[in-house]
C-alpha cells in the first residue's frame, strides 16, 4: 500500500532545535507514544530506514517561521527554519522527502510573497506550511494574508494551515469556522488543515462536507478522544480530503501505522487516506 506521511519533520539540528528531546519526551509521556532512534540519535539516514520499515514511500517535511508564543505554562520558542534546509532535504532525499516552506504571514521574518516566489515557484518545493495564529495572531481568514493565499493560487501549491489546541493562544482557534470563511473565498485554493481543527472534530467534517478544496490531516490526533467522527466523514463523504500524518518526532512512524492500519476505515477510504490523496494532491 502507498503510504505518504504529510507531517514530518525529519531529524536535523535545524528541525532539532525546536523540537528538543525533553519537550518530544513530555509529549510522548502524555500521549503514550513510543520515542524514535533516529530521533534520539540525530539520523536522518535512520529516519529513512524508519520510513522503509513503516512502509513509508514519501515523508513531507513542514518547514516553519513563526514567533514565539506563550500559552501559560506552555511556551513555545520562535520556530525559525530556513526553507534552504527543506530544498536541500527534498534535493538529498529525492522521491523519499518533500518539502513544505514555512512562511511567516505577518512578513517580519521574511517577505512571505517574495518566500513563496523563490521556495515554491523557483525551487520546487510542494507548498507551503503557515500559522496566522502566531503571526499576528490570527485567523486563516484574515484579510492581511490574502496576497498569500493570491501567490498560492497562482503558482497552483497548496497550504497548510495550523489549526488545533496549540494553534492560537486560546481554545477558540482550533474552530474551524475561519476555515470555512477561508474555503468560500477561495474555493480553488487546496487548504490543509493541519491537526484536523481537534478537538472540533464534527464541526471540522461539516467543512470538508461544504468544501471539497479542503482537506483534515489529523495525523497524532486521530489518536485522541472524540476522533471517531473524522473515520465515519472518511467513510461516508470525505474519503478523497483525508489525509495521514505522524506529526513525527512526536510519534514514532512505525508504531503510528500500525496504530492507523487497525481504525475502522473501510478499505477504499483506507488505502487513499494512507498516501492515494497526498499522492493526487501533490502530483507525487
Amino acid at each position: 500500500m502507498y503510504i505518504v506521511d504529510f507531517r514530518c519533520r525529519p531529524p536535523t539540528p535545524q528541525f532539532n532545535s525546536y523540537f528538543q528531546k525533553d519537550f518530544v519526551a513530555s509529549v510522548q509521556e502524555r500521549s503514550g507514544a513510543r520515542p524514535s532512534p533516529a530521533f534520539m540519535n540525530d539520523s536522518v539516514d535512520d529516519f529513512i530506514k524508519e520510513m522503509d520499515a513503516a512502509e513509508i514511500s514519501v515523508g513531507v517535511a513542514m518547514g516553519r517561521n513563526s514567533p514565539a508564543m506563550d500559552m501559560g505554562a506552555l511556551k513555545f520558542p520562535a520556530g525559525i527554519l530556513p526553507n534552504d534546509h527543506l530544498v536541500d532535504l527534498q534535493n538529498r532525499y529525492a522521491g523519499r522527502i518533500v518539502g513544505f516552506a514555512g512562511i511567516d504571514v505577518s512578513n517580519r521574518i521574511h517577505n512571505a510573497c517574495e518566500e513563496i516566489d523563490e521556495y515554491v515557484g523557483r525551487r520546487g518545493l510542494k507548498g507551503i506550511f503557515i500559522e496566522p495564529c502566531r503571526a499576528f495572531p490570527g485567523h486563516p481568514d484574515d484579510e492581511r494574508i490574502t496576497p498569500v493565499y493570491e501567490r498560492c493560487l497562482d503558482l497552483g501549491c497548496p497550504v497548510a494551515v495550523m489549526s488545533g489546541p496549540l494553534a492560537g493562544p486560546d481554545i477558540s482557534f482550533a474552530d474551524p469556522t475561519p476555515i470555512d470563511r477561508l474555503a468560500t473565498r477561495f474555493p480553488e485554493l487546496k487548504i490543509i488543515v493541519v491537526h484536523g481543527a481537534w478537538p472540533e472534530v464534527v464541526k471540522a467534517t461539516a467543512v470538508a462536507m461544504k468544501h471539497r478544496n479542503v482537506y483534515l490531516s489529523p495525523d497524532s490526533m486521530q489518536f485522541r478522544p472524540g476522533t471517531a467522527p473524522y473515520i465515519e466523514a472518511a467513510n461516508l463523504f470525505m474519503s478523497d480530503q483525508y489525509l495521514f500524518g505522524t506529526a513525527y518526532p512526536l510519534r514514532n512512524l512505525k508504531a503510528t501505522v500500525d496504530d492507523f492500519k487497525q481504525l475502522p476505515f473501510n478499505p477504499d477510504a483506507m488505502e487513499k487516506a494512507l498516501g492515494l490523496n497526498a499522492k493526487n494532491l501533490l502530483n507525487l
